[in-house]
């Protein structure tokens, strides 16, 4: 009985927070009527002027707000996104801004693993990865190469929670993503981007950790 309560308030909460999906990211489920007004938290609002470049895809886009937020100052973001629910909800907030008369048209909300959508990279400037690149796990590597054959800029913001757990379990969390957790520690962002051949323009330690990257790419490539 315990449990078919617990389900159905559940099931409440969503429903009075607008049918918001139980999977959505934290920080957008404990917002999601603030953002639908335009009231934006600062884990989104800080990175927006990080970001350089005009030409933008944001890896693991969720709900798409900091894409959102970035097409009102960029040439072009690509929102990509895995999961089905979380895509749908973007599009639906995308919809909702345009609705109120927010400049977002320029965001192109895009449903898909980044294995099949790498081709995408030769369209941007700038990659921006929040949150997101430690669940590639064993494909970290080959995406991040063909991420330095083609675009410029770099910005990754990782997870303090998860960068914490890392550094007292000296690097062998109690978690399923395990030592894939380093990827969400200044120093193994950090790491990841200068193996790749990019130099650290801009780190922040507080708060999640933000590390941003530049190279010279060749129009060649």
């Amino acid at each position: 009985m315990t449990g078919h309560v617990q389900a159905v308030k559940s099931w409440l909460g969503q429903v009075l927070d607008g049918g918001a999906s139980a999977s959505g990211s934290l920080a957008y489920r404990n917002n999601r009527k603030a953002i639908w007004r335009g009231d934006i938290p600062e884990k989104y609002a800080r990175l927006v002027d990080l970001v350089p470049g005009q030409r933008v895809m944001e890896l693991g886009a969720a709900e798409g707000v900091l894409s959102l937020l970035l097409a009102q100052k960029k040439e072009k973001v690509f929102a990509l996104e895995l999961k089905g629910e979380r895509h749908e909800e973007a599009q639906r907030l995308k919809a909702s801004w345009q609705d109120r008369g927010l400049d977002v048209g320029r965001c192109e909300m895009v449903l898909g693993n980044i294995k099949q959508q790498l081709h995408l990279l030769r369209a941007v400037d700038t990659l921006l990865a929040v949150r997101s690149i430690y669940y590639l796990r064993t494909d970290l590597a080959g995406v991040f190469d063909a991420v330095s054959r083609h675009v410029p800029n770099v910005v990754l913001c990782g997870n303090r929670n998860r960068a914490r757990k890392y550094v007292e379990s000296h690097g062998n969390p109690d978690d399923p993503l395990g030592k894939n957790n380093y990827f969400a520690t200044l120093e193994g962002m950090t790491s990841l981007l200068e193996g790749c051949g990019y130099a650290i323009v801009n780190s922040i330690a507080e708060g999640d950790p933000i590390v941003i990257g530049a190279k010279r790419i060749s129009p060649a490539n």
